[in-house]
């Protein structure tokens, strides 16, 4: 199975607006293909959820939830 990461911006995408990026998530859920991403990552997208689109902590924490959910955190290297 291939590995792969995304740019923090597709989450906000997915997560803000959905569409071709939401169908990416769709995919990783699927099991076609395996997601790893960084907890600096995952923070930088909760952080700009938070500030630039205003959303509450109990979105945030779903948001947070639902990433570290469908991918394997790892620490870079």
């Amino acid at each position: 199975m291939r590995g792969v990461t995304f740019d923090s911006n597709i989450f906000m995408s997915a997560l803000v607006f959905g569409g071709e990026c939401a169908h990416l998530i769709r995919m990783v859920r699927a099991g076609e293909f395996r997601l790893a991403l960084s907890e600096e990552m995952i923070r930088e997208v909760i952080c700009v959820l938070r500030e630039d689109f205003h959303w509450t902590p109990y979105r945030l924490q779903d948001a947070r939830q639902r990433m570290m959910s469908i991918a394997v955190v790892l620490e870079p290297q």
